[in-house]
């Protein structure tokens, strides 16, 4: 029986930015998916925690490349215009997002939530992907 590589997981725990949330958690790059979790800490910041949600637009997009990966399916949060909204400060929420499949290639990847984005979406840039960095996971044929 051959071993054959089906995916590639990649530890981050990168921040949007140095004080806020989500935390990008880990990536998962395979053949038929790019799976990107997050965590989501609600924070004294608004009033019972505030809110999530995700746009339905949302896209990934790797550094010199005009191609858009695009959602195709979350789980854990909702999609706009509907919203999870928190009941207090002390709530959490991990979620998951899935793109169509990116090229397993050495890549920076973009997540953007939006183009022209506010202070409440979620957009990441520059995440680098060493492929020989992910932990790979195999099928037994």
């Amino acid at each position: 029986m051959k071993n054959k590589i089906t995916s590639l997981l990649f530890e981050l725990n990168v921040p949007l930015n140095i004080n806020e949330n989500p935390l990008l958690l880990r990536i998962i790059v395979s053949q038929d998916a790019t799976r990107i979790d997050f965590g989501y800490s609600a924070t004294s910041r608004y009033i019972k925690g505030g809110w999530i949600r995700m746009s339905p637009e949302a896209y990934i997009q790797l550094d010199g490349s005009a191609k858009k990966y695009s959602l195709k399916e979350a789980d854990g949060i909702t999609l706009a215009p509907d919203r999870i909204n928190f009941k207090s400060t002390k709530d959490w929420q991990f979620f998951t997002l899935y793109f169509e499949p990116i090229p397993l290639k050495d890549a920076i990847l973009n997540i953007i939530e939006e183009e022209n984005p506010s202070p409440n979406d979620f957009n990441y840039y520059g995440i680098k992907l060493c492929m020989a960095e992910g932990v790979e996971f195999y099928d037994h044929d």
